[in-house]
């Protein structure tokens, strides 16, 4: 059983716990807040050993084995560092960091600790997207016309946007998840999900831009992302400013394959140019994080299997290639400094 902490007391990590729990894999150990009070209450509905408001607190416990980071994005690497520094394996969610430099330092560290990281791509673990991968490839492994590329569509209107539009009339700083020096918006907080696809599927990109719609504090709201391959381009549009039904599509000869909702891989339909379709992959599992934590648990619990450690250096691989995706077009919109903690 592996004894987890937890920072952050949002939704997220309520999900966390509960995948926890039908995984029989882990055991919540303690919970962490930098409100006492908040912190109290959380771990007395998930049943949490402790709960404390000092972060040392659950990083020098030795009965820790790994910590869960779900705070506000730009604290993501400060935390994930101190806890891999004080030997704890993290699960941090995405974007892991916010720069190529902050990823190699906390691999770096993780490394000389002998702990596991991970980003938690929820898509990018679950056995829907397996199932896609092995589709993409199967069908580019058989394609007789020229491959042209794919669209990516994600549209999220955010509960947070009103409130974000209110502080802006008022002068204020407005919610973290559209704050710009937090490493909020759209790019940061939706923009990995296509990402991680995109580069999974196809590689690197030669060129990428972003061309972003920004609010009065420069957070970008509204976007289309444009990944340059040698012979085909991919396309992204994203928003936490409006709520999309486009589909995501791959498109392979005379047929398209039809991923619904890219952020979690819910259904995927292959339709060809006469109209005739079929849903190929359409798995609902009770609890969306189910499939990474007992991804991420086979590696802890299995340091030296040969194949895990080939699975795992994978897995790394695409992150630093999505967060350096990322650090390029932020550069390209010219979008604001994100603070360091």
């Amino acid at each position: 059983m592996i004894n987890v902490a937890t920072i952050g007391t949002s939704w997220i990590t309520e999900q966390f716990i509960k995948a926890c729990k039908l995984t029989d894999l882990y055991h919540l150990k303690a919970v962490y807040s930098r409100s006492v009070d908040t912190a109290k209450d959380f771990a007395q509905v998930y049943q949490a050993d402790y709960y404390t408001d000092a972060l040392n607190n659950i990083l020098f416990d030795p009965e820790v084995d790994l910590v869960y980071i779900a705070s506000p994005n730009a604290m993501h690497f400060s935390q994930a560092l101190r806890a891999v520094k004080a030997g704890k394996h993290v699960i941090v969610e995405k974007p892991i960091v916010t720069s190529i430099a902050q990823w190699h330092e906390l691999e770096e560290a993780a490394n000389r600790n002998g702990v596991f990281f991970f980003e938690a791509a929820v898509h990018y673990q679950n056995r829907n997207y397996r199932r896609l991968k092995e589709l993409v490839k199967g069908k580019l492994d058989e394609i007789s016309q020229p491959f042209l590329g794919a669209n990516f569509n994600i549209g999220q209107y955010s509960s947070r946007y009103v409130q974000y539009l209110a502080a802006m009339e008022k002068g204020e700083k407005g919610p973290n998840v559209f704050n710009p020096a937090m490493a909020g918006g759209t790019l940061m907080d939706l923009g990995v999900y296509p990402l991680y696809v995109a580069i999974d599927l196809f590689g690197l990109p030669q060129s990428v831009r972003y061309n972003a719609q920004k609010g009065k504090n420069g957070v970008d709201l509204f976007g289309t992302i444009h990944l340059k391959y040698a012979d085909f381009m991919v396309n992204i549009f994203l928003s936490k400013g409006v709520h999309s039904q486009l589909t995501s599509e791959i498109y392979v000869d005379d047929e398209t394959i039809v991923i619904h909702g890219i952020t979690r891989i819910d259904r995927v339909d292959l339709i060809d140019a006469s109209g005739q379709e079929a849903t190929l992959i359409a798995y609902t599992p009770e609890n969306p994080m189910y499939d990474e934590l007992v991804n991420f648990a086979e590696v802890i619990n299995h340091p030296d299997d040969t194949h895990l450690s080939y699975v795992y250096e994978d897995w790394k691989q695409t992150s630093l290639a999505v967060t350096q995706t990322m650090e390029l077009l932020r550069k390209s919109a010219k979008l604001p400094e994100i603070d360091e903690f």
